[in-house]
């Protein structure tokens, strides 16, 4: 019972997590649109990215029709983690890698693109991105490294 309540509150901080990300994308497209930028490196910096990772060209209807069901996929297997409990870093990998895959593919259905707004380097990224990569490191990584 103690691990679903852990699940369930993993899976409503990952929903949190999509509202936020979801909130600053739409001030990065309508209100804080100016960059600002500390060393041309680091900082705000709204960009709509029509391609696909790393900015690689492929149509908006492709990525969504790939998409969609790699979310009903992992929602899926959310879900029978949930009714039959496993280790809890996988769940929380899995959760961060839905609501962020699920983030993105909100973008491209409403803006037929994503909007990334975290200049890093030589990259631009939103939170639905880490948290897409910090689902990997979870669900990835072995797990003793991890004390859950």
């Amino acid at each position: 019972m103690q691990t679903k309540v852990h699940q369930l509150l993993i899976f409503i901080g990952g929903f949190f997590l999509f509202i936020i990300d979801q909130t600053v994308k739409y001030l990065s497209l309508n209100i804080f649109t100016k960059n600002k930028l500390l060393f041309n490196v680091f900082g705000w910096n709204p960009f709509v990215n029509t391609g696909v990772a790393f900015g690689l060209p492929l149509p908006n209807i492709i990525t969504i029709c790939f998409t969609i069901p790699i979310v009903l996929i992992i929602g899926w297997v959310l879900i029978k983690y949930f009714l039959h409990p496993s280790k809890l870093y996988f769940f929380i990998g899995l959760t961060l890698i839905f609501w962020g895959a699920t983030s993105n593919l909100t973008d491209r259905i409403l803006y037929k693109a994503t909007t990334d707004y975290i200049l890093l380097g030589t990259g631009v990224i939103n939170i639905a991105d880490i948290l897409i990569v910090l689902g990997f490191v979870f669900y990835l990584l072995p797990h003793k490294f991890f004390k859950l």
